[in-house]
């Protein structure tokens, strides 16, 4: 009996604290296909974000900007354009390997989800923003597609205009060198790895002597499939911080103060022992409208800026295209705003 008491009392005391509790008062209430709330303390952290954003915007704005991504979703929802899981997941790795790309490095899971968490506070709440932005996107351009044709050409006018103002800022081209490599992999086999660094090792010093060409030996030693089938050539190497990130330091510091023609002893990178041959040099500068914004690229500076505009111009379409989709939802939706 005693115990029975004890269960009881522990019981009410959990409910009375639940129900003592205080509540978070309403500053609005949203509802297409269901009714959804907008708490006053939703509100309080919605603008907290956008004050640590930089932001400055009135409490009205904020609230206006949440009760339009309540009305949204629960379109989306009605319509049939939500995103599952397994499809987020999909974008989330498609975002991994687009970074990837970008900056012409590997990344492993766990050094992309620092970035991600860094950036957005966790893994979830990135997946989150990729699933509203999938969302966004199908949603308004299957509604709105009318609305999304017909992006303006920019002028040639517009093109110079941005060019003139960004030139020296975005434009510029930094020193670059070319470079033809000779490697062997490491292994993370210590016996393995000593024997390939001992080969490599007599490799550049046949070469230094005569006895051996750099392109006869790409052919002949080098273990990298796809370098050696262009004669070991790797590409341009900049000096930034993700090809130190890829290559390593002493394999940037060393290329990027050799002349055209000169050979390398062996430098050890984050995956490889490798021999650097520099084949081609190009000097920093600004570069001109008619300039290829990469050597060998044959996309010119005029036309990469025709491409932004292009997008910067899809992109004014798509916010009027969303903001049209928002009215009409909310002509169809109640809402109440009690916070004004």
């Amino acid at each position: 009996m005693k115990r029975s008491l004890t269960i009881f009392t522990i019981l009410l005391i959990a409910m009375n604290a639940i129900f003592s509790a205080p509540l978070s008062s309403p500053a609005a209430t949203v509802n297409l296909i269901r009714n959804e709330v907008i708490t006053r303390t939703d509100l309080e952290n919605e603008m907290k974000t956008y004050s640590e954003a930089g932001v400055n915007a009135s409490q009205a704005e904020v609230l206006e900007a949440m009760i339009n991504q309540k009305v949204f979703l629960q379109g989306a929802e009605r319509d049939g354009f939500m995103v599952d899981s397994r499809t987020v997941d999909s974008l989330y790795l498609n975002q991994k390997a687009l970074l990837e790309q970008q900056n012409g490095i590997t990344i492993t899971d766990k050094e992309f989800e620092d970035v991600v968490i860094s950036q957005y506070g966790s893994v979830a709440a990135y997946k989150e923003n990729i699933k509203i932005q999938s969302i966004m996107s199908n949603y308004v351009s299957n509604k709105k597609a009318d609305m999304l044709r017909d992006i303006p050409e920019p002028t040639d006018r517009e093109i110079r205009t941005w060019y003139r103002q960004n030139s020296s800022t975005s434009l510029s081209q930094p020193e670059m060198m070319r470079v033809s490599v000779i490697t062997k992999s490491i292994t993370g086999n210590d016996s393995e790895d000593a024997k390939k660094l001992v080969e490599i090792e007599d490799i550049a010093q046949r070469i230094k002597s005569g006895r051996l060409t750099f392109e006869r030996a790409v052919l002949d030693y080098s273990e990298d499939s796809e370098s050696k089938s262009r004669g070991g050539e790797v590409g341009w190497l900049v000096d930034n911080a993700a090809t130190r990130m890829s290559v390593g330091n002493e394999f940037v510091d060393t290329v990027m103060d050799m002349d055209i023609g000169e050979v390398s002893g062996v430098i050890v990178t984050p995956g490889d022992y490798a021999i650097a041959k520099v084949t081609s040099y190009m000097p920093s500068k600004i570069l001109q409208l008619d300039d290829p914004v990469q050597p060998d690229s044959p996309v010119t500076v005029r036309e990469y800026i025709r491409q932004g505009l292009i997008y910067q111009n899809s992109q004014l379409k798509f916010v009027e295209a969303y903001q049209s989709l928002i009215d009409d939802l909310k002509k169809e939706a109640r809402i109440n705003r009690i916070v004004r």
